[in-house]
């Protein structure tokens, strides 16, 4: 009788641990590695002060109540908003908060010259976001501009990020090829979807050396075919990452050992984002809390997860081994992006 209560409180101190304010936390409940850091880096939370709070109050309740240390955000802005300054931005959020010039019109020209691309460098901004498509959320009917972000009059640009190391963080083809009968809701032309993957891929043939990070792995996450396009992606561009924000709804049309073995494989190419924005309110707050954690129950645990960021589908968790953990929430991150590193120090991170 004995041993059998001993093993019955050994069975439950297994399921709760404690947090700081005392509280029981259920083990499904937590993560399963408090001690590992966590960098979203693409996010849109602009230069308000109120955003940059909530950010923090998130970051706040997230460790009371699921035991997760989140780091910190990078900033790609919020539409065409201009971001001329980061100091107020990097006070506001004690440093939490580093932030990228972004270009949402990169169809009539990118706003940004390549002669002073270094200066943006030089202020703290840690990389260059650039929509590239698809077309029709920028072009009207018979509206006049190039369609494609392989338009020659953008080398200039591409070039002079090579030579200084600007990162392209993100670039963005916009909407996904999704599976039938799902395709109609987002860009349902394969035909468009694949010109658009294909003039993004000439841009990295005329400049090997840029590194990049694509936005929602452009995609490329929808089919289990695309992953295997994904895998020649990176096989041939080496300066060339891939961000997961909200790709986590469509997991459910990729098979799961494809989509593991794909993160396997390419850890060192993968980093973590979500795609949040901002919001207002504490219901707001917890809502946004608990899409983060279910996030990080996908890639961590391999139990049933009942979506992440914009979707609701049954997820099945993809159990990845705490090395490649590592590298997707935050190592890969500091070797991407100028000036993290620095910033993960300062905030007291022992990294290497």
């Amino acid at each position: 009788m004995i041993k059998k209560i001993f093993l019955n409180l050994m069975f439950i101190s297994l399921l709760v641990v404690w947090n700081s304010a005392g509280s029981v936390l259920y083990a499904q409940d937590v993560t399963l590695y408090p001690d590992i850091p966590r960098i979203d880096v693409h996010c849109h939370i602009g230069s308000d002060t109120q955003a940059i709070q909530n950010f923090l109050k998130l970051r706040d309740q997230i460790k009371a109540e699921h035991d997760v240390d989140f780091a910190m955000w990078i900033n790609l802005g919020k539409g065409d908003e201009e971001i001329n300054t980061i100091s107020d931005i990097t006070t506001d959020s004690k440093g939490r908060i580093v932030v990228c010039i972004s270009d949402y019109s990169s169809h009539d020209g990118l706003k940004y010259p390549p002669e002073d691309l270094q200066s943006w460098l030089d202020k703290g901004f840690v990389g260059y976001k650039i929509w590239a498509g698809p077309y029709y959320r920028r072009l009207k009917e018979g509206q006049e501009g190039y369609r494609y972000i392989d338009n020659p009059a953008l080398d200039p640009t591409f070039k002079k990020m090579e030579e200084i190391g600007m990162v392209g963080a993100s670039i963005h083809i916009a909407d996904p090829n999704c599976p039938w009968p799902e395709r109609g809701n987002w860009l349902a032309d394969p035909i468009e979807y694949w010109k658009e993957i294909t003039a993004w891929r000439h841009v990295l043939e005329r400049h090997p050396k840029l590194i990049a990070v694509m936005a929602h792995s452009d995609w490329l996450i929808c089919q289990d075919a695309q992953i295997d396009y994904l895998r020649n992606m990176l096989a041939t561009f080496p300066n060339l990452y891939v961000d997961l924000a909200a790709t986590f709804q469509y997991y459910p049309f990729v098979k799961r050992g494809n989509l593991r073995a794909f993160m396997l494989e390419w850890a060192d190419r993968i980093v973590y984002g979500t795609d949040i924005g901002t919001w207002e309110g504490d219901e707001a707050t917890t809502r946004e809390v608990q899409n983060y954690f279910r996030t990080f129950q996908i890639l961590e645990r391999d139990q049933l997860v009942k979506g992440g960021f914009f979707g609701n589908r049954e997820i099945e968790g993809l159990s990845l081994p705490r090395d490649v953990l590592e590298k997707i929430y935050y190592r890969n991150a500091m070797k991407i992006y100028p000036h993290v590193k620095e910033a993960m120090v300062k905030l007291g991170y022992k990294v290497n």
